[in-house]
């Protein structure tokens, strides 16, 4: 977290939309980059960025498995400030149209595993 407070590295990961997006999507499910640059229409290097910040700030943990990097988000592990945080961020930072969307192709997605 590089010598900011955690609460404040915390806040500043879910100051952006698409780290929240990314956050909403690691909740459900252990995905891989690609998956998540399919559901949310991002390229690559954008997703990439945001999950290296996410990671860093411990809101995301990552496994290699062959060529691929898988993401989730350890929730259980979070201390209890890290989880009220999220989840007053997980409801109100996103719109709801964008929401049902993302959830949508990230169901298309799991099903074509």
């Amino acid at each position: 977290m590089s010598g900011v407070a955690p609460m404040v590295a915390w806040m500043q990961s879910l100051s952006d939309d698409t780290r929240v997006r990314l956050l909403r999507l690691l909740e459900k499910s252990e995905l891989s980059v690609a998956e998540m640059c399919s559901t949310l229409q991002l390229p690559q290097s954008t997703v990439s960025r945001h999950l290296k910040m996410l990671s860093d700030d411990g809101w995301a943990t990552a496994r290699r498995e062959g060529a691929s990097n898988w993401y989730r988000m350890p929730i259980s592990q979070f201390p209890s400030s890290q989880k009220k945080l999220w989840g007053g961020a997980r409801g109100n930072c996103v719109p709801e149209i964008v929401a049902e969307q993302d959830d949508a192709r990230l169901e298309q997605v799991l099903d074509s595993r």
